[in-house]
């Protein structure tokens, strides 16, 4: 069982039913990525694992560390989004 840390946000702007309604921003590491930027505003599937940061100022954090990631296709997106 994976353990996430977050801020719980309501999304009520897509189709009923289509959504839980709920959204948990993490961070994420995608140092190991290549080209991640291309990857910005994109929906996409990460693999990697959960880990905590101890930044000197910000403290301990929840970051998402992950080891690949894509673009997902858009009728891929479509079905599972």
């Amino acid at each position: 069982m994976t353990y996430l840390e977050a801020y719980l946000q309501r999304r009520t702007d897509e189709v009923e039913g289509e959504h839980t309604g709920y959204v948990l921003e993490v961070e994420v590491d995608l140092s190991a990525v290549q080209n991640p930027e291309e990857l910005v505003d994109e929906q996409v599937a990460v693999t990697g694992d959960v880990v905590i940061v101890d930044y000197p100022e910000r403290g301990k954090v929840l970051v998402f560390r992950a080891t690949s990631a894509a673009a997902m296709e858009e009728e891929e997106a479509e079905a599972t989004g």
